[in-house]
């Protein structure tokens, strides 16, 4: 007869209704030692606040899956030992609520397979060595979350224990979303989770890796491994530790820099150029350009050669160490192979790392050997040359002399390459004996500006003849190939014409002894006319009636003193020095003075008078104002002589950069090509008793200024004066 005692209603009600919770679990042998919830009574779902349900569902490594994989192994070593276990734990409940229990395990056999039936009391003062095994973990998981680092607890399979607050942070996942999940599922993209899974699972795990996670806003971030695999006395896998490092911004950094180094060698492989890379141990370590297969070399002609291979001469040494040092340097050098010599010009460039440090160097080669054949060539016919004929760099640096500057100038040829148009050593002086200051140099102001300039006079001081000597300069820009703007040579060349400025000089002296007998000759003759008819006057008042013929003869009389008295007033302007006072005077009101002062003249004729500007300002010039104003009164006087009643007069001024151009305009009778050569001459006029005393006293004038003055006429047309005024310095 069966007794109620072992009916299994007797057992439910009696697990059912202990005070205490209790938890029996399942082991599988058959699913190598699995351990899951076989059943539980209804204080126990209510102290970790899971339905009976959930519960007979969980795997029963769950209620401890977030202490250590350590203290996990200690637990199942004296459980399967001992065949029981009794210590206090602190777990977690649904919610993540840590509460502290004793818990009493022992196995029970049922059948073919063991069942652990645990215990659980509600405990509220822990034994000291509870206290120091509960403080183990609150420091271990403070390190862990202190940690700026991925932390994972993994199991055999791939599956998470556990994770640090790092890595809840940055791949926006919480604990609870990755628990008893692999890894590869959530992290690892579609086409990777073969390959990494395949690995784990077969235990090759590598200490050392790096992949790619996807976070959980789907961004990418790419992370440096290394892992720690914990066995236990059997070398069965326990846990696996992994750590890992965020490497994605120097991931990216390396990605940018593979694909500059992918344009790099791109750009420099369809280069005409040589381009090449040299180490610290002055070892060439890499070559790109399309140079090498244009003239038949291979890169091994060149790779993982030194450069005492290329270029025995130690400039190329000398400058590879100044360059490993920081500096950019450049220079020239010749590679000789076969029966042929290639010119090269190098510039090499550091390669600085973050660190400051120079570890490579990068060289920009040119060919140059059709440009040094070339210069060779313009070399000899500058030889040929009876000039002198120099080369200045941008900087005014000297780079080549022919023979004849050496001769010219009295340097050698090495002494002229160290000197430029800054030297104080030509002690030059212009024309009129000033100094004569470097940047004002013809070559200096073409680098400037890139215009070139002709027939300018210098004298400088030449120290193999020990004497100053006369040199005129013309120069001319050298632009870079293919610009029109970029000066960068000047060629100046020259000649020494001291023996004919000698010449000039007593030509000069001759013309002037010529001028004075002309001058003398001419005073005379316009002196002799007026006095002849004089003289002949007081010659009828002697021999006849003086009172009746006096008043007859007066308006003659006074005439020809008249005429005596304007030649002596032209004569006396013509011989006045420079003296007058020089300060700034506006130009427009020079010219309004000077037809205020004809103003009787131009009324009496009717002459129409127009002035037109391009400049909207004040044109101020440093002159002698009374000067100009009678240089204008001459030449509107001219004009209004020349034309009818009703002429125009027509005066134009143009600013240009440095000068200002006035035209004077008239509709006149116009000059003669024979007489207009003639012009400021002395003593030769196109007007009836004119002197030609007034245009020589305009032509003065105007050099004191050092102006220009042309004339232009056509006969029946009119005639053009040109005058070119310079912004003189005060």
């Amino acid at each position: 007869m069966e007794t109620a005692v072992n009916g299994p209603l007797l057992f439910e009600n009696i697990f059912n209704h202990l005070t205490f919770p209790v938890v029996i679990f399942e082991i599988d042998h058959e699913a190598s030692n699995e351990v899951r919830v076989l059943e539980v009574n209804e204080t126990a779902c209510s102290l970790f606040k899971y339905s009976r349900e959930e519960f007979l569902t969980k795997k029963g490594i769950s209620l401890f899956n977030h202490l250590s994989p350590r203290v996990l192994k200690t637990l199942k070593t004296l459980l399967f030992k001992n065949d029981r276990l009794s210590t206090i734990l602190e777990l977690r409940d649904k919610t993540g609520q840590v509460f502290t229990v004793e818990i009493n395990a022992s196995f029970i056999n049922q059948g073919s397979k063991p069942l652990i039936f645990c215990m659980f009391k509600e405990y509220s003062s822990s034994s000291c060595e509870n206290d120091a095994v509960r403080e183990e973990n609150r420091y271990l998981r403070m390190i862990l979350d202190t940690t700026q680092s991925f932390v994972l607890i993994l199991d055999k399979d791939g599956r998470i224990y556990s994770c640090n607050q790092y890595t809840e942070r940055m791949t926006g996942y919480s604990l609870k979303e990755l628990q008893y999940q692999k890894f590869w599922d959530i992290f690892i993209e579609s086409e990777e989770k073969g390959r990494i899974s395949q690995c784990y699972l077969s235990g090759n795990i590598p200490l050392e890796y790096q992949n790619s996670w996807l976070m959980k806003n789907g961004k990418k971030r790419h992370i440096k491994w290394k892992t720690q695999t914990v066995t236990d006395a059997d070398g069965n896998t326990d846990f696996v530790l992994a750590t890992g490092v965020d490497v994605t911004d120097e991931v990216l950094s390396y990605k940018e820099l593979d694909k500059s180094r992918g344009k790099y060698q791109t750009l420099v492989s369809s280069m005409n150029d040589l381009v090449f890379t040299i180490d610290r141990s002055y070892t060439i370590t890499s070559v790109y350009g399309k140079w090498l297969a244009t003239n038949g070399f291979t890169k091994e002609a060149f790779e993982e050669k030194s450069i005492d291979h290329l270029l025995s001469d130690c400039i190329m040494h000398q400058k590879v160490k100044k360059t490993l040092g920081g500096e950019v340097s450049e220079f020239e050098w010749e590679l000789g192979c076969a029966d042929k010599i290639y010119s090269f010009h190098t510039v090499l460039s550091p390669i600085v790392l973050h660190d400051n440090t120079v570890r490579e160097i990068v060289g920009v080669t040119r060919d140059i050997t059709e440009k040094k054949s070339l210069e060779e060539h313009h070399k000899r016919i500058y030889e040929a040359l009876t000039s002198g004929v120099i080369v200045q760099n941008t900087s005014g640096e000297i780079i080549y002399v022919n023979k004849n500057s050496t001769e010219i100038l009295g340097y050698s040829e090495h002494e002229l390459k160290n000197m430029t148009s800054m030297s104080k050593d030509w002690e030059a002086e212009n024309s009129a004996g000033e100094a004569f200051p470097g940047e004002e140099h013809p070559a200096m102001k073409t680098l400037r500006t890139g215009e070139g300039h002709s027939n300018v006079e210098m004298f400088i001081y030449n120290p193999e003849k020990k004497e100053k000597r006369w040199i005129l300069v013309d120069t001319r820009p050298i632009f870079e190939a293919g610009s029109y703007k970029k000066v960068e040579y000047v060629l100046s060349t020259f000649l020494d014409i001291t023996k004919k400025k000698e010449m000039d000089e007593v030509m000069q002296q001759a013309q002037k002894h010529a001028l004075v007998g002309k001058i003398a000759s001419g005073v005379v003759h316009e002196i002799r006319n007026p006095l002849t008819s004089l003289m002949g006057f007081l010659k009828l008042f002697e021999e006849g009636d003086r009172n009746s013929q006096l008043f007859d003869y007066l308006p003659v009389i006074k005439a020809e003193l008249e005429q005596l008295n304007k030649f002596a007033n032209e004569f006396i302007e013509l011989s006045n020095t420079n003296e007058g006072k020089w300060a700034e005077a506006n130009l427009i009101e020079i010219i309004n003075d000077a037809i205020h002062g004809l103003k009787m003249e131009i009324d009496d004729r009717q002459i129409n008078i127009s002035i037109e500007s391009d400049y909207s300002e004040s044109i101020l010039l440093f002159c002698n104002e009374p000067d100009l104003k009678l240089l204008f009164i001459n030449l509107f006087e001219n004009s209004i002589e020349a034309m009818d009643i009703h002429g125009n007069l027509q005066i134009l001024v143009h600013c240009l950069e440095e000068k200002v151009m006035i035209k004077v305009i008239d509709n006149g009778k116009g000059i003669s090509p024979e007489r207009l050569k003639h012009l400021c001459e002395p003593y030769y006029s196109t007007k009836e008793k004119g002197t030609g005393l007034g245009l020589m006293r305009s032509l003065k004038i105007i050099n004191d200024h050092k102006g220009k003055i042309d004339f232009s006429s056509e006969v029946g047309q009119g005639t053009v004066v040109t005058i070119e005024l310079f912004y003189q310095q005060q």
